[in-house]
């Protein structure tokens, strides 16, 4: 049977070149857009820093009754923060939105480390965090965030949906194997291989994705709906013109 080590290098050596095809995708992008794709060529190379780590078996430190991978520790913990922030981010959400959302998938994340570490009432709750911030992350994402959508323009209206289903999809699948995980119904092979797989799918194909729609967010809702007049410049000046509906009846 193939090492778990093995999968981990030869996954290690894909983010590598995704990273470097990514980067000369950015490159190709306007100016002003490169900024929206550079983090994730970063999200995508430090996947593959911290799976080579791992699979070397660098990083590795015991905690409580069981062990952590500073390799996985560094991947996830830059990787989910940022990309379920950015789904909030291209809602046009408010910093205090798009903040709950980071800080409730750190505590999701959190949450695994200690159902995998301690026993008892600490790893029932390490379990309960991860359902529960997964039910607030739908809430989240179907309440707020999705009204902040709805006044964008329709196309990064849509770019949202689409970017929300995507990473709650993801999401509820890498929930499911981690509950595999921790009940110990997966081999060593079987977790890695999977694992790996669901990695790959919620970092560069989801870094393609927003490449592949990124031009987006260059409106950056100046055509959002009722903004027509302000945005044309026949309002008058105002100190409403950061809601576009009062600017537009302010020009009557």
């Amino acid at each position: 049977m193939i090492e778990p080590s093995t999968v981990r290098f030869a996954s290690a050596g894909i983010y590598a070149v995704s990273a470097v095809a990514l980067l000369a995708l950015a490159s190709r992008k306007p100016p002003a857009l490169r900024r929206y794709c550079y983090p994730f060529v970063a999200v995508v190379a430090a996947a593959g820093v911290g799976v080579g780590l791992w699979g070397a078996g660098i990083g590795t430190f015991s905690v409580a009754s069981g062990t952590l991978e500073g390799g996985q520790l560094l991947t996830d913990y830059v990787a989910y923060p940022f990309l379920f922030g950015f789904a909030a981010f291209v809602a046009g959400a408010s910093r205090r939105y798009v903040g709950a959302v980071v800080a409730l998938v750190v505590a999701m994340r959190l949450g695994y480390d200690a159902a995998e570490v301690f026993d008892g009432p600490l790893a029932l709750a390490g379990t309960g965090t991860i359902l529960a911030g997964y039910v607030a992350l739908v809430w989240l994402y179907f309440g707020p965030i999705a009204g902040a959508a709805s006044r964008q323009a329709p196309a990064r209206e849509l770019f949202y949906k689409k970017t929300r289903n995507l990473v709650l999809f993801a999401f509820g699948v890498l929930i499911a194997w981690a509950m595999l995980q921790i009940a110990g119904l997966l081999d060593a092979f079987t977790g890695t291989v999977t694992l790996e797989y669901l990695d790959l799918l919620m970092r560069v194909g989801f870094a393609g994705f927003v490449f592949a729609n990124v031009e987006t967010l260059s409106a950056d809702g100046d055509s959002g709906r009722g903004a027509g007049p302000a945005a044309s410049g026949d309002a008058r000046p105002s100190s409403t013109d950061a809601e576009p509906g009062a600017a537009a009846s302010g020009a009557d």
